[in-house]
């Protein structure tokens, strides 16, 4: 996908989803986009197109979906690896802690 900018979308449901990517493909200068599964959508830009990225952020709004995130690419899956990694870090330190007052009593 070219563009060094993305607007994700998160949908109630499958049909709010159709409908934004309908609008989408009516768009005059259509962007890239990607279904990535049965409730989100990534739409690819270019950075200094602010109406395109007004226009993709209100069809998602207009057809009952979430701007999830409106950031440079890639930015979101970067902060959703670092999230995870920091929660299973947290985790084991969990275990690691009631393995700990186990073997003490």
């Amino acid at each position: 996908m070219a563009g060094d900018w993305e607007v994700r979308g998160l949908f109630g449901n499958e049909y709010a989803l159709e409908r934004a990517v309908d609008e989408i493909n009516k768009m005059e200068r259509r962007p890239e986009y990607r279904v990535l599964d049965r409730r989100n959508l990534q739409v690819v830009l270019s950075r200094n197109d602010p109406a395109t990225k007004s226009l993709v952020r209100n069809i998602i709004t207009i057809a009952h979906g979430f701007v999830e995130s409106d950031a440079p690419l890639g930015q979101y899956d970067r902060l959703k690896q670092e999230a995870k990694a920091k929660k299973a870090k947290a985790d084991a330190e969990k275990r690691k802690r009631r393995a700990k007052a186990a073997a003490a009593h």
